[in-house]
Formats: structure tokens, C-alpha cells, sequence
């Protein structure tokens, strides 16, 4: 069964009733909507009323966004429809703390079932179990709901059991640990004597940063099982977000098609990885870090979840792809380039972070093994200035919630059933929260959110140093949403990103050379951008790539 919310995006129903709207809206709601008169809140509107602004946020999302960003300064909320369902954009401050405020008035379900629906194509059957449960994330249930004990509570499970496995301190350090060995053994192929080696960075990043993170995460099985997977894995970024509020096949048929591509060969694998595994010994106490079929336990664990609920394989292989494959790669990696593009052009800061880096580095007095403290590393304010310059300047979501009581917003009363959004690509660009003299908002400072304070030092003398201090606030700043639905993977994530750059500061020399053109390596004529393509999809790539000379130290 659907949900009633999405009963508009059957996939056996897209093309009859897409078809339909496409017509009945170019007609029958221009009429009504010019006939109405003018709403208090601001109107995203286009050419034909609806249809147009629908098909511009599904293909030309930088476009909507500049629509609404210039009308959001008169009440801090926008009004358009998608398709026939009413949206609103936010921002302010206020407007976005309720948002993300836990209150029965407010769901962020609505998106995760759209998700599920037409990312990891679950099953109709899965589908409902969690459109029909009411009750919610946490461990007590929402007073309404009244579940009967006989009831499963699909989104509680789900909740506990990722944020048990991947949101922990000890199972992030875990995996932390998993993927600093895998990357390091991935770079150690640079040879230690003779000339620079060039390098693109982002394509360095797309094959060896993902290839540790999935072994890492999932374990190696997947990719032998699958060598093309991290082609197929980039085939689909490309094209995710324009499948989420399911634009039909027939408008869009070669998307769906590299969909199905990624998903046959997590399925591939996950039919190989479940008739192989040893489930009684792992429930015998046999608990690895890391293990070659499941990788780590956040991986194994969850696997185990959904097969003890029922779960279809096509569901599994769906969520699996979602939540590990393409959930641990496709943000973490654009961030990480960005980053380590902004340290390799400028020499003074290179050094500076390699420097700061230096603090975290640790030999095992049992092995002779030199590793990065991945604790040590992310408290360091540089570093962490860096990184949260690369996902305020470079994550492009739309943070989703659904209207489902009574709620209002700066005086204005929602409609219920209607969707609430606040745009990343808007909050994290405002002047006046985050511009400072002579370093406006749209450009990356490395020392944006640094403050130097005076300490004594251990020759008993005043020492200037660095102070990590966030330029924004809470409500500000939210790369990973916000709220009960936060994303658990973010504690992973910052040591992901910022052990990448530990490793290639602390290893490499890097000299930059050039701008480059993606698609065949020529110069480019101008720096990076973020690509288009990606807005509003989560994080956003360079549409150049940056060719560095690579001298490897140690």
C-alpha cells in the first residue's frame, strides 16, 4: 500500500498521471490561479502557474533557488507548488529551529518514503510498513500513535540500529580506524624516489577515497564481486537527485535505467554475502571491526536488522546501496576535494595544516605502525575550519519535512499536508551571518571560523593560538539536516574527510599546476565551480579538476 502522500508517484501510474497533469495544470490551474487573488506569502511562480515551477525544481534546481532566494527577504517563507502538493521555503533563524524542533506538527517521513519509493525501489510491501507506522524514531512512541503491542515499529528500529552501529564513539572510531589503513594502502602505490608524480585531484579522490571507503564500510567482497561498481556508483550520482520526487520514467527513462544498474549489482553481491555469511557465529560472539563480506559492523548489523524484519532482497539492496555504497561517498568526497584543492593552491596554508596535522600522528608501541588519532585530529581549529568551509560552501541540500497539524511560521499558518524545506544553498551564503571585511560569504577563508587567543606557554610567556570558533549558529549551518532525522553518518564523515587530508598533507608534497578540464584533462580557463547538476542534491562537485604534482615525503 502507498502512502496517501505519495499515491501521486506510483511508478505503475507515472506516465497516465503525469500526463494528465501536464495538461490539466497548463489549463484548468492557470485559470483558477490567476483568478485568486494575490496570497500574503510570496509566490515562486513561471510561465504556466505550477507545471512551470515543478519542472524547474526538478531539472534547473540553481534557477529555483535564485527565485526564491530573492523573494525570501520580505517574510523569510516562499510558496510553490510541486505538482499538486503545497511547499514552502524557509530560512531565518526562528523559522528553521521549528522546523527541526521535534513536534508532531512536523515529519520528516515524507522524504525518507520518497527515498525509499524511488532510490533503493523498495517493494510496495516494504514500502508500507514504514508509511503505516505512526509512531515514530524514538525509543517512546508519539502519544498519537498508540501502537498495539503486536505492531512493529519499523522507523525506531531503523533509527537504533544505525545510530547503534555508525552514530557511536567507539564503532566511528572503528570505522575510522578500517578506513585509514584502506586509504593509506591505496596511496602508498606513489613511489618514494624520482619526479613529481601529476595528479587530478578530484579524480584521485573519486577512485581511491571511495574505493577505501567502501572496502571500509561494506568489506571487499562488493567490489570483486562487482569491479565496475565505482563507475556504476558515479553513472548514478550524477542523476539521484533528479529521481527523488519521482519525475516519470517517460520523461526521464535514462536515469531510471542507471538506477537499476547500481541496484542489480549491490542485489549481485547481497545474494552472494547472505548465503555465505556465518550468522551463528557471529550471534556466537565472533564480532569483528571488520570482516571481508560485511565490512564493519554498522554494515553487518544493519543487514542483520533488515533480514529479521522481512525484508525483501530488493529492499536490502536498495537501503545497503542508499545508506553505505552511495550514502558514504557521494557527500564525503566533493567536500573532501574542495578542501584539499583550497590547501594545495595555497602554499601557506599546505604548511600550516601539515603543522596542525603533525599534533595527531601516533606510533603503536606493538606494531611500529604510524597512524593518525582520529580524536586529536578533529579538534584541530584549522583543520576544522577548513572543513566546515567546504560543506558551508559546497553542500546543497534542500532540508524536507511534511506539514501534518496545526503550525505556524512567523505568523503565517501552513497548510497541513503541504512539504517545508530550507535550502543550505540559501542560509549558508547569507552576508550577515556569515560575510566578514574583506572575506565575503561566497568565498572559502580558511580562517573563517579561527580566533587567536593568548596561553601561556611552557616558557611561562603569552603564545598566540589558534581558537576554533564557528562564524554562524546551530540553526545556520546544517550540511547534515537537522533535528530527530539529523544524518548518524556525520561523526564518520568529519573523520573521513578530514583523515584524507591528514594522510595527503602529512605524506605529499603538493605543487599546483593547473585547472583542467574533467572530461579529457586539457587547461581549463578558469578556476572551479560548484557543477549545477548538483544543487540541491547534497554535496556539490567542482565542474573543473585541479592537476597537482604529487612528491611523495614518506
Amino acid at each position: 500500500m502507498d502512502p496517501p502522500s505519495l499515491s501521486w508517484l506510483r511508478d505503475a501510474d507515472y506516465t497516465s498521471k503525469w500526463a494528465l497533469a501536464i495538461t490539466a495544470m497548463a489549463v484548468v490551474t492557470t485559470i483558477s490561479y490567476l483568478g485568486r487573488a494575490a496570497p500574503a506569502i510570496p509566490t515562486i511562480s513561471g510561465t504556466i502557474p505550477r507545471l512551470s515551477v515543478t519542472l524547474m525544481y526538478m531539472t534547473d534546481m540553481k534557477t529555483f533557488l535564485s527565485k526564491a532566494k530573492q523573494a525570501l527577504p520580505q517574510q523569510h517563507i516562499v510558496q510553490f507548488y510541486l505538482g499538486p502538493m503545497k511547499a514552502y521555503i524557509i530560512d531565518s533563524a526562528s523559522n528553521i529551529q521549528a522546523m527541526f524542533r521535534a513536534s508532531t506538527n512536523v515529519s520528516s517521513d515524507i522524504f525518507f518514503l520518497m527515498v525509499q519509493q524511488h532510490i533503493w525501489n523498495s517493494t510496495p510491501d516494504d514500502l508500507a510498513k514504514f508509511a503505516n507506522d505512526k509512531s515514530g524514531r524514538q525509543k517512546v512512541p508519539l502519544p498519537a500513535s498508540n501502537p498495539h503491542t503486536h505492531q512493529k515499529r519499523y522507523w525506531a528500529g531503523m533509527h537504533e540500529t544505525v545510530h547503534r552501529y555508525l552514530a557511536r564513539t567507539d564503532e566511528t572510531n572503528a570505522l575510522a580506524r578500517s578506513y585509514q589503513r584502506f586509504f593509506a594502502q591505496r596511496i602508498q602505490r606513489f613511489p618514494l624516489s624520482g619526479d613529481p608524480v601529476p595528479v587530478r585531484i578530484h579524480d584521485l579522490l573519486l577512485t581511491d577515497m571511495a574505493h577505501a571507503a567502501i572496502t571500509a564500510i561494506n568489506g571487499s567482497l562488493v567490489l570483486e564481486l562487482n569491479p565496475d561498481l565505482l563507475r556504476l556508483l558515479w553513472d548514478f550520482d550524477l542523476i539521484a537527485s533528479s529521481l527523488v520526487w519521482g519525475l516519470p520514467k517517460f520523461l526521464n527513462p535514462k536515469s531510471w535505467r542507471t538506477r537499476d544498474r547500481l541496484l542489480a549489482a549491490t542485489a549481485r553481491y547481497l545474494e552472494s554475502a547472505l548465503r555465505d555469511f556465518n550468522w551463528d557465529a557471529a550471534a556466537d560472539g565472533s564480532d569483528p571491526e571488520w570482516e571481508p563480506i560485511f565490512g564493519s559492523r554498522y554494515a553487518r548489523e544493519f543487514v542483520r536488522w533488515m533480514r529479521a524484519e522481512g525484508f525483501a532482497l530488493q529492499t536490502m539492496a536498495g537501503a545497503l546501496t542508499n545508506l553505505t555504497i552511495f550514502g558514504a561517498n557521494a557527500n564525503s568526497i566533493p567536500v573532501t576535494t574542495w578542501c584539499v584543492m583550497e590547501i594545495s593552491r595555497d602554499k601557506g596554508l599546505l604548511e600550516a595544516i601539515r603543522e596542525e596535522v603533525s599534533a595527531a600522528w601516533e606510533t603503536d608501541p606493538e606494531t611500529g605502525e604510524r597512524m593518525v588519532n582520529a580524536q586529536t585530529l578533529v579538534s584541530l581549529p584549522l583543520l576544522q575550519s577548513v572543513y566546515i568551509e567546504g560543506l558551508r560552501l559546497h553542500v546543497s541540500m534542500n532540508v524536507t519535512r511534511q506539514v501534518t497539524g496545526e503550525m505556524e511560521l512567523g505568523g503565517v499558518k501552513l497548510e497541513k499536508g503541504a512539504v517545508l524545506q530550507a535550502a543550505t544553498e540559501i542560509v549558508h551564503y547569507d552576508e550577515g551571518i556569515w560575510g566578514a571585511e574583506g572575506h565575503p560569504a561566497s568565498e572559502f577563508w580558511a580562517e573563517r571560523h579561527v580566533q587567536y587567543v593568548g596561553e601561556a606557554g611552557e616558557n611561562g610567556e603569552r603564545e598566540r593560538v589558534r581558537k576554533f570558533v564557528m562564524a554562524g549558529g546551530a540553526t545556520d549551518f546544517f550540511p547534515y539536516g537537522g533535528g530527530v532525522s539529523i544524518c548518524p553518518g556525520r561523526f564518520f564523515a568529519k573523520q573521513e574527510i578530514m583523515l584524507t587530508i591528514a594522510l595527503l598533507v602529512s605524506r605529499f608534497d603538493m605543487e599546483f599546476v593547473e585547472w583542467v578540464n574533467k572530461e579529457d584533462g586539457t587547461p581549463s580557463d578558469r578556476p572551479a565551480e560548484n557543477d549545477v547538476r548538483w544543487s540541491g542534491g547534497a554535496s556539490v562537485p567542482p565542474d573543473r579538476d585541479m592537476k597537482v604534482l604529487f612528491k611523495r615525503l614518506w
